[in-house]
Order: structure tokens, then sequence, then C-alpha cells
């Protein structure tokens, strides 16, 4: 079952090091308890396959970076030591050696921190994805707990024109008002006898592009500016989906992957998956 365990995100080891040039990030893993590495929040879905590949994948990150950092450590120790012989003949040329062997080191340590995270580099992006996934998924709530309530007064209404009867037929446009405001000044051959909720609105507009071509919505500017006034100048369009959202967005969750597919970018929704969904959000 995909999405199966919830699990902590964590980021390595920082690879770098003093004296060497090491562009890379700190990678993101998964970590089984919270002292393991330095945590950050949120939790991600993930299935029993991935936690599994997804481990074993950081720990041969990390095996690459410690094996070299050893090996690094080594040669800074010998050319320290080296340093602080001011002796002339061999011991000189030995110390040149070891500087030199450092060198070395410092060059190899870097091309295998760069291995190492262009290998475990889609493993890293699609644990940040999750991630940044669940935050939008938190600020989701916090909006939608925000406007929750409102919405439900039904205040608005619709007026339809048809544009070109004989050369288009049934080709209209549809202007949204405020019964409790101004209305449509634009000319009409239908207004809606009824009074609408947002939801309710939402839905009836879905209905009418069924029944109708609609070639465009126009959102009277009154309607949208009293709405944003109302709301600390909250963006009408940021009201609209959050009053009219269909699903909790504690399910906005973007659904982890199988292990084999490749890591271009959010898979396509499709039969099953759950979304929110906004019918006629404005422009």
């Amino acid at each position: 079952m995909i999405g199966d365990l919830w699990v902590l995100a964590a980021r390595l080891e920082d690879p770098a090091r003093d004296g060497v040039t090491v562009a890379e990030p700190r990678m993101l893993a998964l970590v089984a308890e919270d002292g393991e590495a330095q945590r950050v929040d949120g939790w991600i879905p993930v299935d029993r396959v991935e936690w599994d590949a997804w481990r074993a994948a950081a720990g041969r990150y990390l095996a690459v970076v410690q094996s070299a950092g050893a090996a690094l450590g080594a040669a800074e120790r010998r050319a320290q030591r080296a340093a602080g012989r001011l002796l002339p003949g061999p011991r000189r040329r030995a110390a040149h050696a070891a500087e030199t062997e450092f060198l070395v080191a410092a060059g190899d340590y870097a091309a295998a921190v760069r291995a190492a995270t262009t290998a475990y580099w889609p493993i890293h992006c699609e644990i940040e994805r999750r991630l940044e996934s669940q935050a939008a998924a938190r600020r989701w709530l916090e909006i939608r707990g925000r406007f929750a309530g409102q919405g439900i007064e039904p205040v608005w209404g619709w007026s339809l024109r048809e544009l070109d009867p004989e050369q288009g037929p049934g080709l209209v446009e549809l202007t949204v008002f405020r019964w409790d405001g101004e209305a449509t000044a634009a000319p009409a051959d239908f207004v809606s006898p009824d009074r609408f909720g947002a939801q309710e609105l939402d839905r009836e507009l879905l209905r009418l592009r069924a029944e109708w071509t609609v070639r465009r919505i126009v959102w009277a500017e009154a309607a949208r500016r009293r709405v944003e006034e109302e709301n600390g100048g909250v963006p009408f369009a940021l009201w609209w989906r959050a009053v009219t959202a269909r699903v909790d967005a504690s399910e906005k969750v973007v659904p982890p992957r199988s292990p084999g597919d490749a890591f271009t970018g959010p898979p396509p929704a499709g039969p099953g998956r759950r979304r929110v969904e906004v019918l006629q959000l404005p422009e």
C-alpha cells in the first residue's frame, strides 16, 4: 500500500569541510528517531519499499562521504605534523609531499561528495517535494479555518447574455454579482431569480457551463471589492477557493510514487485520486 507509513525527514551531516570547496547541499533522508540527524519539521508518507530503499541509499551516501572524509582527515594530520618540522633535506621534502597529498585528498573528497550527491539526488528531491506538499496542506488548512462558515449567505446571483444568437446560438457571457450590492449594469437576456451561497453558486455555474457554451464569466468588480474589504484585503480568488473547496485540505497530499517511477514531477490526476476541487475559480 503506497503511503502506509508516515516518517520523519531529517538532514544528514553537512558535507562541507574547512579547506575544501564543496558546493553540494545537505541531503534530506528518512530517520527512525529524532536524535539520528538534524530534524526537519514535518512527516511525509512513504511505502515500505521506499522506506527500505531510501534508507539504504542514504547509508551508501554517508559511507562514501565518511570514507572520503577519513582519508582527507588522515592526510590533513600528516600535513600538519610535517609542517611543524622546519628541517632541511629529506624531511623538508617529506613535508612538501605531505602537503601535496593533502591537496590531492581534498580534491578526491570534493569529487566523492559530488558523486554521492548525484547518486542520491532523486531521492533527496522527492523527499523535499513531499515535505513541501505537507507544508502546503497545512497552510491550506489554516486558510480554510480562517474562512470557515463564510460564503453561506444567499447573496450571489448571475445574469446571462447571448453573444450572437444568429451566428453562434448558445454562446453566452455570464456575469456574477451580489444581490445586496450593485447589480450588474451589463445588458442581460436572463437574470437568475434565485439567490445563492458561494458553494451553491459554484455548482450553479457548473450547471450553466454544461447547458450553454460559456465564452467567459465576468465577476462584478463591486462584488469582488466588497469581499476583499470584509476580509482585510485577502484576494477574492483565494477567498472564493477557500469557501467553495469540495474536499477537506487534510486530504490534499501529493500521492507518493511507486519505486520504479521517474522523478520528473507530480503524477497526473487520474481516476480515484482525491484533490481539492475548485469548479469556478475567478481570475
